[in-house]
């Protein structure tokens, strides 16, 4: 990405677009902080906790985070076979910076009594 900065090009910040992406996308923060709270979880149980997501949806998400390196896959090898999500350490730092940020708006955000004003 170019630093649309003339002379202060050292105040430009590269990242990574995907990443950024992802983390606004519908359902990540809400799979973070279920990981998060519940420590690891099946697929099952997460779409049980999700009103409104359907199964290719959290599927979609869950690959995407995992290639992200935002949650970690884990097989355990029993019959049936159990596959676990958990938050990595990533994950953790991406779901604490999005909640400042959640609550940074909730700071600067005019009331609507104020908005009317």
């Amino acid at each position: 990405m170019d630093c649309p900065l003339r002379e202060d090009k050292d105040l430009c910040m590269t990242y990574n677009p995907k990443i950024f992406e992802l983390i606004t996308r519908k359902y990540t923060l809400t799979i973070l902080l279920l990981l998060d709270k519940y420590g690891a979880l099946r697929f099952n149980e997460i779409m049980r906790k999700i009103d409104g997501i359907t199964q290719r949806s959290l599927s979609i998400r869950l690959k995407e985070m995992e290639e992200s390196l935002l949650i970690k896959r884990e097989i355990v090898n029993n019959r049936p076979i159990v596959i676990n999500y958990s938050i990595t350490i990533q994950g953790k730092a991406v779901k604490n910076a999005i909640l400042m940020l959640l609550q940074l708006t909730n700071l600067i955000s005019p009331t609507e009594k104020d908005y009317f004003a």
